[in-house]
């Protein structure tokens, strides 16, 4: 029997909206390598891999705990990834669309490099050396403006992906909320 080695993920704010803002490093308070949001968690490195072993523990002041604390951290946890999965697949749209758009673009300007350097090819009053410099460039061309949508296309999606299945993963992890005294920290 395979037993997984269970990691935690500890997020202390100083305020329960503190989990959903973007948080800039405060070299006097803030903890050297610590999470500050869920933000950040979702950028943390392999966390994709290990979202079936990863429980998050969030630390918020004990006067902000009431019995219904929890409770409200979950759902607005569950919001924000269904927000963050929303605007992912948002941006796979939007990227595909310009994507197709520019590809059939490219593919119309390839078309006419190509019968472009085939008429260079033809013009047998240009030295040979030339015709041969300018077909080749017309072709190059052609290339290199199909090559950016080609690019988006085959792997310009993947980072809205990876962001999408990020966050569906995020949703389903264990939450746990935690009353803490700022005084003493932790």
């Amino acid at each position: 029997m395979h037993q997984h080695r269970s990691s935690e993920i500890t997020v202390q704010v100083r305020d329960v909206a503190e989990l959903f803002r973007e948080h800039k490093f405060d070299p006097f308070a803030d903890e050297i390598g610590g999470v500050p949001s869920i933000a950040a968690v979702a950028q943390l490195p392999h966390l994709v891999s290990r979202l079936k072993t990863l429980k998050l523990r969030i630390l918020v002041p004990q006067e902000q705990m009431t019995p219904h604390t929890e409770a409200r951290v979950k759902r607005a946890i569950l919001r924000y990834c269904a927000h963050m999965i929303a605007q992912a697949q948002q941006k796979l749209a939007a990227m595909r669309w310009v994507g197709i758009r520019t590809l059939l673009i490219g593919l119309a300007f390839f078309g006419v490099s190509l019968v472009a350097s085939t008429a260079v090819q033809r013009l047998l009053f240009i030295p040979e050396s030339l015709r041969v410099l300018a077909s080749e460039s017309l072709i190059v061309a052609g290339w290199v403006v199909i090559w950016q949508p080609m690019d988006t296309l085959v792997q310009g999606w993947w980072p809205h992906w990876e962001e999408e299945r990020t966050y569906k993963g995020l949703s389903t992890i264990p939450v746990s909320v935690h009353g803490i005294d700022p005084r003493l920290g932790r």
